[in-house]
């Protein structure tokens, strides 16, 4: 497990200053720390896609901005992740709940979610890794050289209670 204060530190130590998104449970933790900490500016959206501009603008106005979403909200990113940050070559980071895995078979959008979340991110051209408590950081400093190496988009997939 991650500890929801750790990395909020962590990120703001590699320059991340904002972060927006759609509110999930499985970054409840993590979004209290934010808003409680104040390293890091925290923009609720009312959909996915508005996430994703949102971050957009703030890279282009020389910030870094992570976005929250769970692997539903994938569904509807699609016309601002192409025509907007992947046609652009805008750095984004994603930090994407990957439900519909056992034991989070609560809701059929769920399951179906969570059995073609790999394929959508591929079908994107988006990479992701998969955020464990061990070894964190390195998956986060692998993810962000990618990002920031090929201005492109980048996911971390996080499976229920991995972030406390």
């Amino acid at each position: 497990m991650i500890d929801s204060s750790d990395l909020v530190h962590y990120l703001a130590s590699k320059h991340f200053t904002l972060s927006t998104g759609v509110p999930c449970s499985y970054f409840r933790e993590f979004l209290l720390e934010i808003q409680d900490n104040g390293e890091i500016r925290y923009i609720p959206a009312t959909r996915e896609d508005e996430a994703v501009g949102i971050a957009c603008g703030y890279y282009l106005g020389k910030q870094n901005c992570f976005v929250i979403m769970q692997n539903s909200g994938l569904a509807t990113i699609g016309d601002a992740l192409t025509s907007l940050a992947q046609l652009y070559r805008i750095p984004l980071l994603m930090f994407v709940s990957y439900r519909g895995l056992e034991p989070d078979k609560t809701f059929p959008e769920h399951i179906l979610m969570g059995d073609v979340t790999e394929a959508v991110l591929d079908a994107y051209g988006v990479p992701f890794w998969y955020l464990k408590g061990d070894d964190w950081k390195s998956t986060l400093d692998a993810a962000i050289e990618s990002m920031n190496k090929d201005f492109s988009v980048v996911c971390i997939l996080v499976e229920k209670e991995v972030i406390i």
